[in-house]
């Protein structure tokens, strides 16, 4: 989990990459709930400082869906297909997914364009050994 988030939770943006980081979360704050979509959204509702922007919290679960919420909207994202035989190795999945999302979002994209880079970006990136990237890569 996005390091910032546990030391302060006035953060305007929160990333997990695994449910069991965000049943730990929901834990040590009381939610009493181990539902994802749950855990996102009283994560979204808790107090931040920053009123100028609504808090966005992203939770990826591998490959299960992927929970999003702005607001009061829960949105569930699936991940992309792949044939279980082209993953080769899914260290840095959570963390080129984070890139492709940030990346997206930083250009002020929807959240479904941010969850599709994301996704695509760690789709590429468990298809090849350690953290790397092709040197042209497919983006269809």
């Amino acid at each position: 989990m996005v390091s910032v988030v546990v030391s302060s939770l006035q953060a305007d943006v929160v990333l997990s990459h695994a449910a069991t980081e965000a049943a730990t979360f929901a834990k040590e704050l009381g939610f009493e709930t181990d539902d994802i979509a749950v855990i996102a959204h009283k994560t979204q509702n808790l107090p931040k400082e920053n009123a100028k922007r609504q808090r966005l919290v992203v939770f990826t679960q591998g490959k299960d869906d992927t929970v999003a919420t702005v607001g009061d909207k829960v949105t569930i994202f699936p991940v992309l297909d792949i044939n279980q035989n082209d993953i080769v190795d899914t260290n840095g999945a959570g963390d080129a997914f984070a890139g492709g999302f940030l990346s997206a979002l930083v250009q002020e994209q929807s959240l479904e364009e941010c969850i599709r880079a994301g996704h695509y970006a760690a789709n590429v990136i468990i298809r090849r050994v350690g953290c790397t990237f092709p040197e042209k890569p497919n983006f269809h």
